[in-house]
């Protein structure tokens, strides 16, 4: 016998064993959604913690990196500065040596003027000494010949007196005499001033005949 309460009854049962089942379903698939999201939040969280750390840890190796590259960058600056400067000295020393070496330049091609100067007086000097020794040789030669004939005539002259005194003095039986103004005979019986017909400046001045 259909008995419709029994059916109903049963009906009611599975649909609240149904409504059951989706509430607990729900209840799973809310508690899943969130779980997710706790698990997303957590992962997150720790990404972030981790991408934090990680990002702080690169920050301290750049700041370390721009540290070292600032001093690196300080020393260069200072050893700029100091071959700037250096630059600046040599520079200048360089200035110097340039004046210094054109004023030398300079004395040099007037030194080499004087001494091309020099050498043409020293040349033509050579020429006139050559010239004046070749006239001294000419004049020497003269000279020579005139001292010669001046000692011969002095011999002959010296004979001439002697010979001229021996004749005036030897007769008169002296046998000494002098030259009174260099052409009178004066004869003297002695090398003495007082033995002499005149008297003589110098005893110096009387000399001795051969009779």
């Amino acid at each position: 016998m259909y008995e419709p309460y029994g059916e109903g009854k049963k009906f009611n049962i599975n649909i609240e064993g149904l409504k059951e089942k989706i509430r607990n379903l729900k209840n799973l698939k809310f508690n899943k959604t969130i779980a997710i999201i706790i698990a997303v939040i957590a992962i997150a969280a720790v990404g972030g913690i981790t991408g934090f750390v990680s990002f702080t840890g690169k920050v301290t190796e750049f700041t370390s990196k721009i540290t070292v590259l600032e001093r690196q960058m300080d020393a260069c600056q200072n050893n700029m500065t100091s071959c700037f400067s250096t630059l600046d000295t040599t520079r200048s020393s360089l200035e110097t040596s340039q004046a210094e070496n054109q004023k030398c330049n300079t004395n040099l091609e007037s030194s080499k003027a004087d001494n091309e100067k020099c050498n043409t007086e020293k040349t033509s000097l050579s020429q006139n000494l050559t010239e004046m020794e070749g006239t001294i040789g000419e004049w020497k030669s003269k000279y020579d010949t005139l001292t010669s004939n001046y000692e011969d005539l002095q011999s002959k002259h010296s004979t001439m007196e002697q010979n001229y005194a021996t004749k005036i003095c030897c007769t008169g039986g002296s046998t000494y005499y002098f030259l009174k103004d260099g052409i009178k005979v004066v004869c003297c019986l002695k090398q003495d001033v007082n033995y002499c017909s005149e008297t003589p400046e110098s005893a110096d001045m009387i000399k001795k005949l051969t009779c």
